[in-house]
């Protein structure tokens, strides 16, 4: 039997997620030429908790690969070492991507609600 570690989970996950956010874009990008520009803004913007789920998500995004690329750079300069400070990284790697595919997903049911379910 194969052995899986944290690592090998966290990118198996990494793969899976991101076909799905692969998926979620690319279902954008076919609805998006066939909406009406003034009724999205009007959906996005007055819609203030999508607004503010949508802050959060990107917010969260920066936060997890900031903090990723800092525990990295403390490594390669060995202030800090561990398996478990690379796991912490790995894990924070991981939730960028969770966050970026929510924030797809989002995007995904708002362009394609009923014109009538915002307005």
């Amino acid at each position: 039997m194969a052995n899986f570690s944290l690592n090998t989970i966290l990118t198996g996950g990494s793969v899976i997620l991101a076909l799905i956010g692969f998926y979620f874009v690319v279902q954008i990008w076919i609805k998006w030429r066939n909406i009406d520009m003034d009724v999205l803004k009007a959906r996005v913007f007055l819609n203030k908790k999508f607004l503010e789920k949508n802050w959060w998500y990107v917010f969260l995004t920066g936060a997890s690969l900031t903090a990723h690329q800092f525990i990295g750079f403390l490594m390669q300069l060995n202030f800090i070492t561990g398996d478990l400070i690379y796991s912490l990284s790995e894990i924070l790697e991981f939730m960028a991507l969770v966050f970026l595919m929510v924030l797809a997903y989002e995007w995904l049911v708002l362009i394609s609600a009923k014109k009538n379910q915002f307005l």
